[in-house]
This record gives C-alpha cells, structure tokens and sequence, in this order.
C-alpha cells in the first residue's frame, strides 16, 4: 500500500510539473508574440548583447538599432568576447510597439576588440540622391599583442534597406600621432564605382578624433615631432634591399624627452655620446660635442624587436636583438650620413 501511494504521490507530481511548464511555455510565447526577436542566424544573441545605439527616421514611423555581441562589463561600447558580430535591425513603429521588419549583419570579427564611437555627435545623418543615409564609425584592435596596427571601419548605411558601405583606415600610434593613429585608408572598389557614396565617406571619415591630421610645423617632414617618418624615408629599402649606411638627422630639441622615459639599464654613455634604446622601440643618440640629437634605428613592435647595446670602442656600438637567430650589428657612428650640417 506504501508503495502504491508513493506512485500516486510521484505521477501527481509529474502532472503538476507538466502544468507549470505549459504555462511558462504560454507565457514565454505571449512575451515572443510583442518582443521582436533577433535573426539568430546572423548574430549569436547572449546576456552580453546590448542595443549601442538607435536612429528613427524623419518621421518616427522607424527605428533602426545598432547592437553588438559581448559587451564589456565595464564599458557597453566595448566589445570582447573572441568573436563580436555588429548587426543593424530596423523596426516598425507602432505605438509602444516596435515590428521587427529586417536585419543585416554589418561586422563579424574574430580576435579583435571592437570599440564604437561613443559620441553621439560624431554620427551623422546624410540624404544623397534622395535616400536617408546613417554614417557612425568604430575601432578594431587586434587581441593580445602581436599586431599594433588598428583598423577604423566607417559604415555608411542606407536607412531604407540596410544596405551599407565600408570605408577602412589601418594605422598605428605614433609619437607624432598620440592617441590617434597615423596611416593610410585602403582601397576598395566598391566605393570607386559609387563616387558619391566615397566623397561622404572620405569626408566623415577625415573628421575622425582617432585619424591623426597634422597641423601647423607638423606638416613640415623636418620638424623633430616627425623624425621617425624622416628616418623611414631616408631609409627606404631600395630595389629590396636597404642601404648600407644609415642616414640620419640631428636636431637640437631633447629626442630623449619627447620618446618617452627610460631607466639606467636602457642607455650607455662615454665621453663623446649617450645612446638610449628604447624598449622595443627606437634608438636614439646624442652628440656631446655637438650638442644634438639623432636618431640611429628608428622601429617599434610588441614584440621580436627588443635591443640592447653597448660600446665595442669610443665611436662604435653593437646592437643585440631580441630575436636569438638574428646576428649582433656593429654601428659606427662617425659613419652615419646626416641629411642636414650640424649648428
């Protein structure tokens, strides 16, 4: 009797389950029927993705939301999950409700972070022939430290059909850059054949905080802010093969000062120069009988170029890289071709 009570016990149980989850299912699909749902084909939807942003039409009859896959706990407009997927979905409005009309991925990016523009004001609504575009931009920045180079994408979306345009700077920091970055856009045939689609672009984009501009003595090569681009250019590999002296530029503002700190085991010195070597960076030399500063080899990584050096005599130094494979260089410094006499 125990027995068959314990089996009545269980099966009314079971009964009671199976009503509860009936229910939720009922609820669940109620809350489905007012709550447009993500295209889950196109973007893998977590409690980590977030709208970043959203536009209406000239009417505001529409919405167009922006969101993005695994937001960062400590800033929404940062995504960091391995993969991050941008999407664009626009909506019907109506009334409260919004009607889930269509959606296109815009971004699917593996092993980068990807950071949006945060400032409303630097996107920008723009009508061309007549169609209602939405220009906005981000930053993708590669994950760990093997490449230091960044990519900006600037998207300029068709508010009707989703369609969008990319626009790609790819540059790095620089000294002359500080927090923007000094580089080039890349080409893209796409915008060649839509010229003012390009012109749009070309012009949201150049207004970018994070594109570096010069400005003023900036623009002249010979300032010392651009010496590193001076050197690069003096250097230049020619037919492949880069030049046997190297060719440098001596200026009278402090080198050292403007590269950055560095500590005692960085730098050696004897009566006639001091040589700094910068961690995975420049070297740089002054001139104590001149009383000036240039630059020896001018390069920066996150890794693999690393350097130190020593005297080998009074004019001569040797230079020990990083990479064990690669062999010592003995730089004689009263060889160095200068593009400028000194003071």
């Amino acid at each position: 009797m125990k027995a068959i009570k314990n089996q009545l016990a269980i099966i009314l149980l079971a009964l009671i389950t199976f009503s509860s989850c009936k229910n939720d299912e009922k609820k669940a699909d109620n809350k489905a029927n007012t709550t447009p749902k993500k295209d889950s084909s196109k973007i893998a939807v977590t409690d980590k993705t977030i709208t970043l942003f959203s536009i209406n039409n000239e009417d505001d009859t529409e919405t167009i939301e922006i969101s993005g896959s695994e937001a960062s706990d400590d800033d929404e407009f940062l995504l960091d999950g391995d993969k991050n997927v941008l999407i664009a979905s626009k909506y019907k409005r109506n009334k409260e409700k919004l009607q889930l009309i269509k959606t296109d991925t815009l971004l699917v990016s593996d092993y980068n972070y990807v950071y949006m523009d945060s400032n409303s004001k630097r996107r920008v609504r723009k009508k061309v022939q007549n169609v209602d575009y939405f220009l906005f931009s981000f930053m993708e920045s590669p994950l760990g430290n093997g490449d230091p180079s960044k990519y900006l994408i600037f998207i300029m979306l068709n508010m009707d059909t989703l369609k969008f345009y990319t626009l790609q700077y790819i540059g790095e920091h620089s000294l002359v850059s500080g927090e923007a970055l000094e580089g080039d856009f890349a080409e893209n045939k796409i915008l060649d054949s839509n010229p003012e689609i390009k012109k749009e672009l070309y012009e949201f984009a150049n207004k970018s905080k994070w594109i570096y501009t010069p400005t003023g003595k900036e623009k002249d090569i010979n300032y010392y802010k651009n010496f590193e681009n001076k050197w690069y250019s003096d250097n230049a590999p020619k037919n492949g093969k880069s030049p046997d002296i190297i060719t440098s530029t001596y200026y009278t503002e402090d080198l050292f000062k403007f590269n950055g700190n560095y500590d005692k085991n960085d730098f050696i010195e004897n009566d006639s120069f001091k040589i700094v070597s910068y961690f995975r960076n420049n070297i740089l030399g002054y001139d104590k009988n001149k009383k000036l500063y240039f630059p020896i080899i001018v390069e920066s990584c996150n890794h693999g170029c690393g350097k130190t050096i020593k005297f080998v005599s009074e004019n001569e130094i040797e230079v020990s890289f990083e990479i064990s494979d690669q062999e010592p260089e003995t730089i004689d410094l009263n060889a160095i071709k200068f593009s400028n006499n000194p003071l």
